[in-house]
Formats: structure tokens, sequence, C-alpha cells
């Protein structure tokens, strides 16, 4: 992060509420940093069960081919396999390949 958004952060956690910190904390990883959506997604498709809410707000917040392409990129990275197999493995039926869709890969 950048030196003045972290000063900013620093000062905020000094003088506000926990909840408050809590959704400044969301709102600065949101401004356009792609690690948090990958975190995001891969809490998502990990372990049992799949938080689709948090799968929709991902894609629906970062519908742009240029994030979602810097996204999987990260995805692979830091995962060593792809987004999309992540997506086909864990999701079934329509809304499976509602997201393999937008994800550039046919269900």
């Amino acid at each position: 992060m950048k030196m003045a958004v972290l000063l900013v952060r620093n000062c905020m956690l000094e003088e506000t509420s926990d909840d408050f910190n809590k959704a400044v904390n969301v709102a600065i990883h949101c401004i356009n940093d792609h690690k948090y959506y990958e975190k995001v997604l891969r809490n998502a498709i990990k372990g049992v069960g799949t938080d689709e809410d948090g799968l929709t707000r991902v894609f629906v917040t970062r519908i742009t081919e240029k994030d979602l392409k810097d996204i999987k990129e990260l995805y692979y990275k830091k995962n060593s396999g792809h987004l999309e197999d992540a997506v086909a493995k864990e999701i079934s039926g329509y809304y499976k390949k509602f997201l393999l869709t937008l994800l550039g890969k046919e269900g």
C-alpha cells in the first residue's frame, strides 16, 4: 500500500470504532486491489461448501474483462490452478454455466 493510505488507515484505527475500521479497511482494499478479490474468490471456493454470495459479489463488481483477467492470473499464481477449473469443480447447474461464461470458458 502507498504511504498515504497507510497513514490514513493507521490514524483511523486509533480514532474510530471496530466496525467502522473493518468497513474502511475493506473499502481501501476494494479500490483497485486484485489481491483482495482473488482472496475473496479463493475463500469462497475452498473448503466444504461454496460461498456463492462471495462469488457473485466479485463477478458483479469486477465484471470488466481486464479486471477478471488480472484476477484470474493472480489466482493461478497463488493457487497453482485455474479459477475456471475451481469454479467448474465446486459449482453446478446454471450458476456454474453462468460463471464459466463470465470467465470466458464454456460450461
